[in-house]
């Protein structure tokens, strides 16, 4: 694939909705994380794809900017950059045994 959108993840709320008799009903809403290829973004929306093919996309889901609470893009490691990448001891070894190895991109 010559180019490809970059994958974001992202943390927003969605609507509830229900029918039927209750009593005392609560007001809620549904915490949601996507991952996905950014294909599209408006200054109300972002649309992300979960496929993408040389000219189409697939699965896609258009989530309302009011809606995100956080979103962050997604680092894909290539050979290329793994390579030079520094290593990491093993666990149980190096100067710290107990210290917590964490990457975030």
């Amino acid at each position: 694939m010559a180019t490809t959108k970059p994958v974001i993840y992202v943390e927003w709320v969605d609507a509830v909705a229900d029918a039927g008799w209750a009593t005392n009903p609560k007001a809620e809403i549904h915490p949601c994380v996507t991952v996905g290829f950014l294909v599209d973004e408006s200054k109300d929306a972002l649309c992300i794809a979960s496929t993408l093919s040389i000219n189409d996309t697939n699965a896609r889901m258009h989530i309302p900017k009011a809606w995100i609470k956080n979103k962050r893009r997604v680092v894909i490691e290539t050979k290329q950059r793994k390579s030079k990448r520094k290593s990491v001891p093993a666990v149980g070894t190096g100067p710290d045994n107990n210290q917590v190895w964490t990457r975030e991109g």
